[in-house]
C-alpha cells in the first residue's frame, strides 16, 4: 500500500506510566507490538506486566536487525503490516499458541491521502492508517485481552474511523488511559493518547430511556452550517455570512457588524433567536451569546447554530452551556486542531438537559420511564 511509515518511537518513561495503569484479568505471557521500532512497549510490558515474551513486526529492517542484536529471545519480523494475510509464528516454550496483549504505536500519517482500506472480519473498512494498524492486528493475533496503544486523538471521535469503531465496539470498550503531551514524540506535535481496547466483559441494554421527570430539559435545533468560505458569491443583497471568525464582533456589536453578504445557498440558513459555536477551534466564552436576527443568515461550515423558539430558552440554553464551559471544551478534539462533531455535541447537550429536536425525531423504540 505503500504506507509512510512513522519513526516516533514511544519514550520508555512514558510507555511504563501507562502500561501501569492497565486493568487486566491476568497477566500477559505473550505480548506483540506489530510496529515495534525501538522496542520500547514490548520492554514496557515485560517491566511493568511481567509479560515473558514478545512479537515484533517493523518495516524497517535497520529497527528490527537491532532488536535482534539486543533482544534475540524475541519472535522479530520485518514486514508491512498491512500487507499481511498471516500472523507470524507466536508460539514459545511454555506458552501456548497466541498473543496474550497487543502493545502498539501504529503510524499516524497518511500522506496526501484521506483514508486507507482494510479488511477486518470480512469486511472492507475506510479509516485512518492508526486505526487500520489496529483492525489488522486484531485480526491477525486474536489477542485474549485486547491491547493498548498510542492513538491520535482523532481516532476516537473522528468520522473517518467511525465505521471502524462501530465494528470494534461489538466486542471492545475503549478506555483512556494516559493523555500525552504535543511534545511527547520527538519531531512531531500531535495530540494523542493512550487507550486500553479491552473485551467486553458484558453488554448494557442498549435501549435509549427519556426520565420524563427531568423538568428542566430544554428543546433546541441543531444546525451545522455548509457554506465554504473559499467558493460563496459576494452580494450585497444576500444572506449575511457569519464565519468562527466573526463570533467575537457578533458578541459585542451585534449581526449588524457582519459586512459580507452572499447570493449562495447552502445549509446552515437560519433566524431568530440562535446561539453560535465554532465547529473548529476551542470556543471562546466572551463570543458565546444569544442573539436575533430577523433576516435569515448564512452560517459558514466551520460553525455550528442552535436555534430557539423565544428569547427566553434562547438565554436559559446559552447559561446551563456556561455553567458546564470546562465540560463543552473537553469534547473538542482532535489530532491537530480541536474540532467537534454534529454528533458528539448533540451527545453533550443531551447530558445536561439540552435535547436537539432534530435527533429526537430520528429516535424510534423509546422506553419511558
Amino acid at each position: 500500500m505503500g504506507i509512510d511509515t512513522d519513526k516516533y518511537y514511544t519514550p520508555p518513561a512514558v510507555a511504563n506510566r501507562a502500561l501501569e495503569r492497565a486493568q487486566l484479568v491476568s497477566k500477559p505471557i505473550v505480548c506483540a507490538d506489530t510496529a515495534c521500532g525501538s522496542g520500547s512497549l514490548l520492554i514496557a510490558a515485560e517491566n511493568v506486566l511481567n509479560a515473558r515474551y514478545g512479537v515484533g513486526i517493523d518495516s524497517d529492517p535497520h529497527a528490527i536487525q537491532q532488536l535482534r542484536r539486543a533482544r534475540p529471545d524475541w519472535r522479530l519480523y520485518v514486514g508491512d503490516l498491512l500487507k499481511r494475510n498471516r500472523a507470524p509464528p507466536t508460539g514459545f516454550p511454555g506458552a501456548n499458541y497466541g498473543v496474550d496483549l497487543l502493545v502498539l504505536n501504529p503510524p499516524f500519517s497518511l500522506g496526501p491521502r484521506k483514508y486507507v482500506t482494510v479488511k477486518y472480519l470480512g469486511r472492507s473498512v475506510k479509516c485512518s492508517v492508526a486505526m487500520a494498524h489496529i483492525l489488522r492486528s486484531f485480526e491477525l493475533f486474536r489477542p485474549i485481552q485486547g491491547a493498548i496503544a498510542v492513538v491520535p486523538e482523532s481516532l476516537l471521535y473522528s468520522n473517518t474511523d467511525q465505521h471502524a469503531r462501530e465494528l470494534l465496539d461489538h466486542n471492545f470498550s475503549f478506555t483512556e488511559l494516559l493523555q500525552l503531551s504535543i511534545y511527547t514524540f520527538k519531531g512531531a506535535r500531535v495530540n494523542s493518547l493512550f487507550v486500553q481496547i479491552a473485551p467486553q466483559i458484558s453488554r448494557r441494554d442498549s435501549s435509549i430511556q427519556i426520565n420524563t421527570t427531568q423538568l428542566d430539559i430544554i428543546p433546541v435545533t441543531v444546525v451545522r452550517g455548509g457554506l465554504q468560505m473559499h467558493a460563496f458569491e459576494r452580494s450585497p443583497s444576500g444572506a449575511r455570512v457569519i464565519h468562527s471568525t466573526a463570533l467575537r464582533s457578533i458578541a459585542t456589536g451585534g449581526v449588524a457588524t457582519i459586512s459580507d453578504k452572499t447570493s449562495s445557498t447552502a445549509k446552515g440558513r437560519i433566524s431568530g433567536w440562535m446561539l453560535l459555536l465554532p465547529r473548529v477551534g476551542l470556543p471562546n466564552k466572551e463570543a458565546f451569546c444569544a442573539f436575533y436576527s430577523r433576516d435569515e443568515v448564512q452560517l459558514s461550515d466551520c460553525v455550528i447554530g442552535m436555534t430557539f423558539p423565544s428569547k427566553l430558552e434562547a438565554f436559559c440554553v446559552q447559561r446551563r452551556i456556561v455553567a458546564n464551559w470546562q465540560s463543552l471544551l473537553s469534547i473538542y478534539k482532535g489530532t491537530g486542531a480541536r474540532y467537534i462533531t454534529i454528533a458528539r455535541f448533540v451527545d453533550w447537550l443531551y447530558d445536561v438537559g439540552i435535547r436537539d429536536c432534530n435527533a429526537l425525531k430520528k429516535i424510534s423504540g423509546l422506553t419511558l420511564v
